[in-house]
C-alpha cells in the first residue's frame, strides 16, 4: 500500500506531537514529585493535569505515574486512604503496559504506608520493590535499601540499619541526589539516638537540617527538627529540646501534616512530663485527645487492611488473567507441540524409507562394481593373451623378415648369375655369334636354373622341403 506525501506528512505530524505530549506530561509529573515536600497540595494539583493529558492521549504509564505523584502528595498530606487509592490505579496503568519499573515504585510506596503501623507489612513491600529494581530500575535500589534500614531502626536493630544507611548514602553522593542525602542523614541521625551516639546524632541532623533549609523542604525541616529534639530529651537537654519543637512545629503547620502534627504535640507532652510541668504536659495531651495518633493509626490500619484486601482481591484477578493466558499459550504450545512431533515422525518415516532405498542402492552398486570387477579380470585376461600373441606373431613376422632379407641376398647372388647368363647369350644371337640351336640349349639351361633356384626358395621360405614343383 502505498501512500500519497501529504498523507505521510500528515503521519509524521502526529507522531510527532506525541511525542511532544509524552515529554510534556513526564515533565509535568516530574515537577508535580518535587513539590511534596514544600507544597503537597500542588504536588496533587499539578499531578492531576498530568493525568487528565496521560488519558486523552492514552498514555498508560504517564497515568500511571501521575497516580502514583497523586498518591505521594496525599501521603504527605495524611490522607493515607486516598494515597492506597491511587497506588491501586497507578499499578493497574503500569501492569496493563508491563512496566514492571513502575510498579516496582509503587510497591516502595506503599511500604512507606504500612511504615506508619506495620513494619513487616512494610518490609514485605521493600522486598517487593527490591526484586523489581534489581531487575529493572537499578538506580532506585539504593532508595529502597534506605526504607529497609528505617525498618531496622523501628525494630531497634541499629547496627543493621547503619548498613543499609552507609550503602545508600554512598550511592547518592555519587548521584548527587542532595535530596535523598537530607532523608539519610535524618535517618543517621535517628540511628545513633538509639544507639545513644547523642553526639554523632546531633552532628547529621544538624548537616540535614541546613541542606532542608537551603532547599525549603518544610516536611522535611519539621520532621528533623522533631529529631532533634527527640536526641535533647534523651539527654535532659530541655531548652535545646523546647526550641526545636517550637522551630519545627510552624513547618508542620505549613506542610499541614496531621501525623506530624500530632508527633509534635506527644514531643512536647513529653518535654512538659519531664520538666514536671504536669498541667501544661496535660494541655498538649488534650490536644491529641480528638485525633490521637495511636487511635488515628489503629483507625488507619483497619482501613488499609481493607483496603488491603481489595488489593489483594485485584492482584488475585490479575493471577487468574495470567493463569488464563499462560493455559491458552500451553494449550498452543501443545498443539503446535504435537505438530512439530506429526512433523518428526514423517521426517523419520522418510528418513527410513531413504535409508532402506540407500541400503538397496548400495546392494546393488557392490553387485556392479563385482560384475565391472569380474569384467575387468577377463578383460585383463584377454589383454595378456593378445599380448602373448602379438608378441608370439611379432616374433614369427621377425624371422621370416630375417629368411626374406637372408634369401634376398641369396637371390641377388644365386638368381642374378643365370639372368646374366641370359643377358650375354641375347647379345650373342643378336650380332650371331652363336647358333640358334646352342642359343636355345643355353637358354633352357639358365631358365631351369632359376626355376631350381625359385622353388629352392619357396622351400625355405614355407619351411616345406617336400613342396611340390607343381604346386608353386
Amino acid at each position: 500500500m502505498s501512500f500519497t506525501k501529504d498523507e505521510q506528512n500528515t503521519d509524521g505530524k502526529k507522531k510527532s506531537q506525541q511525542a511532544q505530549a509524552i515529554l510534556r506530561i513526564d515533565s509535568i509529573n516530574k515537577d508535580a514529585f518535587s513539590y511534596r515536600l514544600t507544597d503537597p497540595h500542588k504536588t496533587i494539583k499539578v499531578a492531576n493535569e498530568a493525568l487528565f493529558l496521560s488519558k486523552k492521549i492514552n498514555y498508560l504509564d504517564g497515568e500511571g505515574e501521575a497516580c502514583r505523584v497523586i498518591g505521594i502528595g496525599n501521603y504527605y498530606l495524611s490522607d493515607y486512604q486516598e494515597a492506597l487509592n491511587n497506588y491501586l490505579k497507578a499499578i493497574a496503568s503500569f501492569e496493563q503496559n508491563n512496566n514492571y519499573k513502575g510498579v516496582g515504585k509503587v510497591y516502595n510506596n506503599i511500604g512507606n504506608l504500612y511504615l506508619l503501623n506495620d513494619y513487616d507489612k512494610a518490609l514485605e513491600y521493600y522486598n517487593k520493590s527490591l526484586a523489581l529494581a534489581e531487575k529493572y530500575s537499578p538506580e532506585a535500589v539504593a532508595g529502597i535499601y534506605l526504607n529497609i534500614g528505617i525498618i531496622k531502626t523501628k525494630k531497634k536493630d541499629y547496627n543493621a540499619a547503619l548498613e543499609k544507611f552507609e550503602i545508600s548514602l554512598k550511592t547518592f553522593r555519587e548521584e548527587n541526589n542532595e535530596e535523598l542525602i537530607i532523608q539519610c542523614l535524618q535517618d543517621f541521625g535517628e540511628a545513633y539516638n538509639g544507639l545513644k551516639q547523642y553526639q554523632k546524632a546531633e552532628a547529621v541532623l544538624n548537616e540535614a537540617l541546613v541542606k532542608a533549609k537551603a532547599r525549603n523542604f518544610n516536611y522535611t525541616i519539621g520532621s528533623i527538627e522533631l529529631s532533634l529534639a527527640n536526641v535533647y530529651l534523651r539527654q535532659d537537654k530541655f531548652e535545646a529540646a523546647k526550641e526545636a519543637l517550637e522551630n519545627g512545629y510552624k513547618y508542620t503547620q505549613t506542610s499541614k501534616n496531621h501525623d506530624l502534627q500530632n508527633d509534635f504535640n506527644y514531643a512536647f507532652f513529653q518535654l512538659e512530663y519531664k520538666k514536671k510541668n504536669y498541667f501544661a504536659a496535660l494541655n498538649y495531651l488534650k490536644k491529641n485527645n480528638s485525633q490521637d495518633s495511636a487511635y488515628y493509626r489503629q483507625a488507619f490500619s483497619r482501613r488499609i487492611s481493607l483496603a488491603s484486601d481489595l488489593f489483594n482481591q485485584l492482584e488475585n484477578r490479575r493471577k487468574n488473567e495470567r493463569i488464563i493466558a499462560h493455559q491458552k499459550y500451553v494449550s498452543v504450545f501443545l498443539t503446535a507441540a504435537a505438530i512439530v512431533a506429526v512433523l518428526l515422525a514423517a521426517v523419520v518415516f522418510l528418513m527410513i524409507i531413504n535409508i532402506k532405498r540407500t541400503r538397496d542402492s548400495n546392494k546393488e552398486l557392490t553387485r556392479l562394481n563385482l560384475e565391472v570387477s569380474a569384467q575387468k579380470e577377463n578383460l585383463d585376461q584377454i589383454n595378456h593373451r593378445q599380448e602373448d600373441i602379438i608378441k608370439e606373431r611379432t616374433k614369427d613376422l621377425t624371422e621370416k623378415n630375417k629368411t626374406l632379407s637372408e634369401y634376398s641376398l641369396h637371390l641377388s647372388h644365386h638368381v642374378r648369375g643365370p639372368i646374366a647368363t641370359l643377358k650375354g647369350i641375347i647379345y650373342l644371337q643378336e650380332n650371331e655369334l652363336i647358333d640358334r640351336e646352342e642359343c636355345i640349349e643355353l637358354i633352357r639351361k639358365c631358365v631351369f636354373n632359376i626355376d631350381e633356384e625359385i622353388i629352392s626358395m619357396n622351400k625355405n621360405l614355407n619351411n616345406n622341403p617336400n613342396l611340390n614343383p607343381d604346386e608353386i
